[in-house]
């Protein structure tokens, strides 16, 4: 069933109305009809089954003939403080976080970050790579996007669980001993260069656990995916149990 986003704004009562950038692409890229039956979802949680009634050139309408609120809670939330990297490798990373189910993602600067000064505009794009991710994957919920902030910045006091991916770093974790009770995690990774071993001293002092995620050296876009997959997974076994 196709998928599109739609803000709580647009959902009056029993009808849905659509327009803008998602309208256009409803009726000039996919070619829907009336009488169809779509998806929408509005991005805090609750997802619609749609009937379409109108199509005009700027203005899609439907009638809601189901929905439902998707489960939120979650015993690990997962956020991903990822180092940017360059081009479409963060996008890369910004997609298939989103469909393993990240919850929050911050843009981090640090010493060997790649374009720096451009990163505050990128997020724009980012958030629309996201609602594109959403719409993929069936997620109900899209994953925040938070500020770009400093390496020095980086706030770490809500998070119960810091782990840290160092390819230099010989020590593994057992996560599943690790994930005790249910808490909220954030997960480090760092640029194509490595971090700085000023940097790692930071790391250290705000007690995140530094892990390897095996003998090879990855790609940054690499490490992040794996390590979310990693946790992501160690987080749902461990939350079946609490």
């Amino acid at each position: 069933m196709r998928r599109f986003f739609v803000s709580p704004d647009q959902v009056q009562g029993s009808r849905i109305t659509l327009t803008g950038r998602e309208a256009h692409h409803f009726r000039s890229v996919l070619r829907l009809r009336c009488g169809q039956v779509v998806e929408f979802f509005d991005g805090c949680g609750t997802v619609y089954q749609v009937e379409i009634t109108t199509i005009q050139s700027n203005l899609i309408e439907g009638a809601i003939v189901g929905q439902y609120v998707a489960k939120l809670d979650e015993p690990f939330p997962l956020t991903l403080a990822q180092v940017v990297l360059k081009g479409k490798k963060m996008d890369v990373v910004v997609q298939k976080a989103t469909e393993l189910g990240v919850n929050t993602l911050i843009p981090v600067i640090s010493r060997y970050c790649e374009g720096r000064t451009k990163s505050t505009g990128r997020v724009a794009r980012w958030q629309r790579i996201v609602i594109e991710a959403c719409k993929q994957s069936g997620r109900a919920v899209p994953m925040h996007i938070a500020p770009v902030t400093s390496m020095d910045t980086l706030s770490v006091v809500d998070y119960r669980y810091r782990i840290c991916c160092w390819e230099k770093e010989k020590q593994s974790l057992l996560l599943s001993s690790y994930l005790e009770v249910a808490g909220a995690i954030l997960l480090l990774i760092g640029p194509e260069g490595g971090f700085h071993e000023q940097e790692m001293e930071w790391v250290r002092d705000n007690g995140f656990h530094i892990v390897t995620l095996g003998p090879h050296v990855l790609r940054a876009e690499t490490a992040a995916l794996a390590a979310v997959s990693i946790v992501k997974y160690v987080g749902s076994l461990a939350g079946a149990g609490c």
